[in-house]
């Protein structure tokens, strides 16, 4: 039984390990908008295929860099990860966020304002390409998000029905209420925070209270280093982004319609608070909220941002997996 194991492991480490491709080639891209530009940090990877892009979309909080988190030899970066196997990645800026158009009022950064520059990126790239970089387009496109901006990709497909997939990674349908309340504690407005005194002069741009971003990690599984790394690199939300559950959440997800992944860590404050996630447990709630089918993975041990947990690779060797199985 040990030999089988062993060789059992050893079977998984090859399907997952990285193949020895030439490095991508990255470029910052800026798409229009009606509401201004969606910045966006899109790398082609050495051997693409034909599989699909995929357009990486970070929750409140986050720039893109939540995809391809800074420093650490590249162990934090999900968009590596995948250019490494032949996916190409488009990481952007949602509305409001990091180099992407912030409004001067907050208010007018929402789901729907989300959904409607994402669906805008969407059908640029399949006019064009992304950004005339590598004159590469793409048959299918996958949206990816984090946490809220799993929720911006559920709402652009479930309205437009423009893409072919969506991952949902820190999200299942919606936030518990302890989940919900433990998010509104640790915001405040980004004009009292450091980081952005001087820079937003509107009140309803929050950001995280400074130290408070281990709210998003489990402790025994996360690098201090990354939760301080995390909190000098944080960004902004607005208040009309953490009402966005009543009534835009309603049945949204049983409108998507396209094959879904949802990965969550087992910890998660966010949706799994106060009882841990379990696959069993999310498993018999997807025929009710998504009748197109779902598939689910708990990443074990892991909190909120299970991208920057030190165990990512479980929650990364997922995601893989899916996308092999849904877009062959």
């Amino acid at each position: 039984m040990r030999v089988k194991v062993i060789m059992a492991a050893a079977v998984l480490s090859l399907a997952t390990a990285a193949p020895a491709h030439a490095a991508p080639t990255c470029a910052d891209v800026d798409t229009p908008v009606t509401a201004g530009v969606i910045h966006g940090r899109y790398c082609a990877s050495a051997d693409p295929g034909d599989r699909p892009l995929q357009i990486l979309i970070p929750g409140i909080t986050y720039t893109n860099a939540y995809f391809d988190f800074p420093g650490f030899g590249g162990l934090y970066s999900y968009a590596s990860y995948m250019n490494a196997r032949g996916y190409d990645t488009l990481a952007i800026d949602r509305l409001g966020i990091g180099r992407s158009t912030r409004p001067a009022l907050g208010v007018a950064v929402n789901a729907f304002s989300n959904a409607e520059a994402v669906h805008q990126v969407v059908e640029a790239v399949r006019a064009g390409g992304v950004g005339g970089v590598g004159g590469r387009h793409y048959a299918k496109i996958v949206l990816t998000g984090h946490s809220y901006g799993t929720f911006v990709a559920d709402l652009t497909s479930a309205t437009y029905h423009d893409v072919d997939g969506v991952i949902g990674t820190g999200w299942f349908q919606q936030p518990s209420v302890l989940g919900l309340a433990g998010v509104t504690a640790v915001l405040w407005p980004a004009a009292a925070d450091p980081r952005f005194l001087g820079k937003i002069l509107d009140p309803t741009y929050v950001t995280t209270r400074v130290g408070a971003r281990n709210f998003f990690y489990h402790p025994e599984n996360a690098d201090p280093a990354v939760i301080a790394a995390d909190e000098s690199t944080k960004d902004t939300a607005s208040l009309s982004e953490t009402t966005y559950l009543i009534p835009e959440a309603t049945g949204l997800t049983t409108r998507i319609g396209v094959p879904t992944l949802r990965v969550l860590g087992q910890y998660d404050n966010v949706i799994c608070n106060p009882t841990p996630c379990t696959e069993s447990g999310l498993e018999q709630q997807v025929p009710a909220l998504f009748p197109a089918g779902a598939q689910v993975h708990v990443q074990p041990n892991a909190g909120h941002d299970i991208a920057l947990e030190r165990n990512n690779t479980d929650g990364f060797e997922a995601q893989l997996s899916w996308l092999r199985e849904e877009f062959q």
